[in-house]
């Protein structure tokens, strides 16, 4: 599979630049992994850069606005209901002693599953990852013989306990593998999309205690036609541990001082909030 040809090309970069112990997710007792302050913060609201000035941040903690539901989350949402259920698909019928073959022929996505407008795209993301994860233990059977288990595809909406960090105790992690973490999106690529990996990685490094040092986005896109799914791997740096943990210290002390950050020059009317800013 490429994507562990990807990670395998870091870990040269790891040895040249591994992570201090002071910034592992284990060491929450004192700075910089020791928040200011315990506001239970959600991942998205640290990590993603989507308003400029993280104003919705400001309007919904200081505030306490309800933003308004757009279609774009919707559909995101709806993309990470069909990734989840794709691969655990796949784990219970291979457990069950399917071969690759009967669980591509044996899978279907329910029509219900997603909201009308987008069913007929999610069936085609559904079977897109179903033959994915099927071909990589088609792959590893061709490769290790046998009914290797560890072969099987990764963990789906981990539940995690933030709470050490300063984030909030029901975090929830796309897919967890391998010592190496998951997040899946739909859309446009942005660089700050790689920062929750950092944050998902300090937060399962206080509650486990074991070093996670990999992490992986997911891009799912070609929405109505096409599927396109892209992997990207990172190694998760010092730097990346130091911008996250910076980025949490800054929302909490704009919190904390209840500081109006400011409108941003341009704000993306998918924003929640937009109605909140611009009425």
């Amino acid at each position: 599979m490429i994507w562990r040809q990807q990670l395998k090309r870091l870990h040269r970069i790891r040895e040249m630049d591994p992570v201090p112990d002071e910034l592992r997710g284990w060491h929450y007792y004192s700075p910089p992994v020791k928040p200011k302050a315990y506001l239970g913060l959600t991942m998205g609201e640290i990590a993603y850069d989507y308003c400029p000035t993280k104003r919705d941040v400001y309007v919904r903690r200081v505030l306490n606005q309800k933003g308004s539901e757009r279609a774009q989350l919707v559909f995101g949402q709806a993309i990470h209901k069909v990734f989840s259920k794709a691969l655990n698909d796949v784990r219970i019928s291979y457990v069950l002693g399917k071969d690759p073959y009967q669980i591509v022929k044996e899978s279907y996505l329910e029509s219900e599953f997603c909201p009308q407008e987008i069913s007929e795209y999610c069936r085609k993301v559904y079977g897109n990852l179903i033959l994915f994860w099927s071909s990589w233990l088609a792959e590893a059977k061709a490769f290790y013989g046998g009914d290797s288990v560890g072969f099987l595809p990764w963990a789906t909406e981990v539940r995690v306990d933030g709470s050490a960090i300063g984030l909030s105790d029901r975090l929830t992690v796309d897919a967890l593998g391998e010592f190496t973490v998951v997040e899946v999106k739909s859309g446009k690529r942005e660089e700050f999309h790689k920062l929750a990996l950092a944050g998902y990685a300090l937060a399962i490094e206080s509650v486990l205690e074991l070093p996670v040092d990999y992490g992986l986005l997911v891009y799912i896109n070609g929405f109505p036609n096409d599927v396109e799914i892209k992997f990207e791997s990172y190694y998760i740096s010092p730097d990346m541990r130091r911008e996250i943990l910076d980025k949490r210290d800054e929302i909490i002390e704009m919190v904390l001082n209840g500081r109006d950050p400011g409108k941003p020059v341009k704000c993306p009317e998918t924003c929640p909030f937009y109605e909140v800013c611009w009425k």
